[in-house]
């Protein structure tokens, strides 16, 4: 303490990557209000979840647009509707996780079609049943590999953590 003031903590960032049908944004997130947590709060009735705030945020096209990838020092989505999924490597992220989905301990193998794209992971139910996607805009999943069905170019996502945005299924099949 200097002077009669407390020291700020220094904010930590986690960098965080959230997927949409057109493009791939990475970036630094504020982990004190986390995107992974705006999606724990989204509601199926009310999927927006909020703007999110990326910066150091790289915005790189997916399939067939024809849009350079770009660099923003800080980069806004209003909403988590049109959000595939959002995940990182980062052990922060799997804290957060952890505590937004603490009920949630059954693993179960999914894998999903969500636009143009395959989900393969782990996603976490709260008891013995499949997690049922349609009570939540969004569920924790583990292990993630996404493969894009546009282009056949793309390297294969992989991440440790995240959420995948169970409004975006087409559909899915669950294995214990």
């Amino acid at each position: 303490m200097i002077f009669g003031k407390k020291e700020e903590k220094e904010k930590k960032s986690i960098r965080v990557s959230i997927l949409t049908n057109e493009y791939l944004v990475d970036g630094l997130d504020d982990s004190d209000s986390s995107a992974l947590s705006g999606a724990f709060d989204a509601e199926i009735d009310d999927p927006s979840g909020g703007c999110l705030l990326l910066t150091d945020a790289r915005v790189q096209p997916m399939g067939n647009i024809n849009t350079p990838t770009r660099t923003f020092d800080e980069w806004r989505m209003p909403s988590l509707t049109n959000v595939v999924a959002m995940f990182s490597d980062d052990p922060a992220a799997e804290d957060i996780l952890l505590e937004m989905w603490e009920d949630y301990q059954t693993p179960f193998k999914v894998l999903i079609y969500s636009g143009t794209y395959i989900i393969e992971g782990t996603v976490y139910s709260e008891d013995e049943a499949p997690p049922d996607f349609m009570l939540l805009a969004f569920a924790p999943i583990e292990d993630l590999k996404i493969t894009s069905q546009v282009d056949k170019k793309a390297e294969v996502i992989r991440a440790k953590w995240g959420v995948v945005n169970s409004m975006m299924m087409q559909g899915y099949s669950i294995e214990k």
